[in-house]
């Protein structure tokens, strides 16, 4: 009797976890309608190549990533530069993120070295909120419609830039009012 109820347990904690949503992460697929083409640009107009990025979702006011492999990292071919093709991304667990639905997703990228993240990058940006539809493993994820438009990422101030401003309105603030 010990065996069957270990037996379901296990099968029942496997479910759980199998039920989960996904969806496909591929930011550039041509054959969508409408299609999705959602390139990343460096500051400087270029495709990023030397990146990451990933999808997910604002819960309780705080980014909850779907799960990949890795943070997914740009192309760098020449026609895939920019654009990212990681295969199925996985919810969050948690009962919103089930099988069949719908979700607020953002995709958010960064310039960085492997072992990088959003949070402690430099060069970074975020695209707008679309909605897409989860399916449960083992069908097919759906693509990213409505991300039709990708970002340009820019270059977040350091904490010595914005202390050097900020002291230096504080001095022409001083020396107007004398």
């Amino acid at each position: 009797m010990k065996k069957a109820l270990v037996a379901i347990a296990a099968l029942l904690v496997s479910i759980s976890a199998y039920a989960q949503g996904q969806v496909n992460f591929n930011t550039h697929i041509t054959t969508d309608t409408p299609p999705v083409d959602a390139r990343v640009l460096n500051p400087d107009g270029t495709p990023a190549t030397a990146g990451f990025g990933e999808l997910g979702v604002m819960l309780n006011g705080a980014f909850v990533a779907f799960t990949t492999a890795a943070p997914a990292a740009f192309k760098t071919s020449a026609n895939g530069a920019g654009y990212i093709n990681a295969g199925a991304a996985t919810a969050p667990i948690n009962p919103a993120f089930a099988n069949g639905q719908s979700v607020s997703l953002l995709f958010r990228a960064w310039q960085g070295a492997a072992g990088s993240t959003y949070d402690s990058a430099t060069v970074k940006g975020i695209s707008s909120p679309i909605t897409v539809t989860l399916v449960e493993a083992p069908g097919t994820p759906n693509d990213l419609i409505g991300l039709t438009t990708g970002f340009t990422m820019t270059p977040e101030p350091t904490t010595l830039a914005l202390g050097a401003l900020g002291i230096g309105a504080l001095a022409l603030y001083r020396r107007k009012s004398k």
